[in-house]
């Protein structure tokens, strides 16, 4: 081996050793609140698995990073139970602060209308609509960031009209779909496609890009119509229960809370009727029923 190659060996076993330093500095910081850091921690003890393999040409200081790391690896692994365990006190904790409450078992909690699905091997929370019915958006799993999470849909769902507005839109979206048959069922999930085309701005309508379109998705629908019910639905309309066959596509149903506490129903159909007697809503309707 000649002097040229010589340098250039170790010049660069120079580097993986500074790097290594570096690492163990980082560690050694983060060490200060391991529950917290768990991830980094984990994403650094990595880092360090591939510089250890350079480093395999000394023997001893690999031999004895070696063994730390096999060593601190058991360590985080224990501290990732210690983490699993306290994770959900800590988030109710969080969530108490906002006025809600968290219930279920791991690894999906429910917090009012919503689901968070916590996957500690990715490293992350998903937010879920309902029972996972929609899925809204995902977050790190940091407590504080999933309660944010869930402010922040909670102040997005929907599409911030008020009940009379609500109701005159929906009933224009039914009629679109109806057409001359006034008074029959409609596709629940046709009505939602025409409510959306009416929520959006006469700029879309002119120039329907992307930018210009007003998003309006089956949650913000789903919680529209809850709204609605509140304290029932008004005379007239109806939402008929999806048959079992009509939940096999979600193109033949949405799902819409019953209560707060993200108790709710699947629904095939929206009908206008007039001069009738509102039912309730958890009444079949037979004709849906036999199709």
């Amino acid at each position: 081996m000649d002097v040229t190659q010589l340098l250039r060996e170790l010049t660069t076993l120079n580097k993986h050793t500074e790097s290594a330093v570096k690492l163990l500095k980082s560690i050694s910081r983060l060490e200060q609140n391991r529950l917290q850091n768990l991830p980094q921690l984990r994403k650094r003890l990595t880092q360090l698995d591939g510089y250890l393999k350079q480093l395999i040409q000394n023997p001893e200081t690999f031999e004895a990073l070696q063994n730390w790391a096999d060593d601190y690896r058991r360590e985080l692994l224990n501290s990732e139970q210690d983490f699993r365990k306290l994770f959900g006190g800590v988030l109710e904790e969080e969530l108490k602060k906002k006025g809600l409450s968290l219930s279920g078992q791991y690894p999906d909690l429910k917090t009012g209308l919503f689901t968070i699905e916590l996957d500690f091997d990715r490293e992350d929370a998903i937010l879920w609509y309902g029972p996972k019915q929609e899925r809204l958006s995902q977050c790190p799993l940091n407590a504080v960031e999933v309660v944010k999470s869930v402010e922040k849909i909670k102040g997005q769902l929907g599409g911030n009209l008020d009940k009379a507005e609500f109701l005159q839109r929906l009933q224009e979206a039914y009629s679109r779909v109806v057409g001359d048959e006034a008074g029959d069922p409609a596709p629940i999930i046709d009505v939602l496609t025409e409510f959306a085309y009416l929520l959006q701005s006469s700029r879309f309508l002119q120039d329907p890009r992307r930018e210009h379109y007003r998003g309006y998705g089956r949650a913000d629908f789903s919680y529209d119509l809850f709204l609605l019910r509140q304290p029932s639905l008004p005379e007239g309309l109806h939402l008929l229960v999806a048959t079992r066959a009509r939940t096999r596509r979600r193109r033949d149903f949405l799902w819409v809370p019953d209560n707060v506490s993200g108790r709710g129903t699947t629904y095939s159909h929206l009908q206008f009727k007039s001069n009738s007697k509102s039912r309730h809503i958890g009444e079949l309707w037979e004709v849906v029923n036999h199709e």
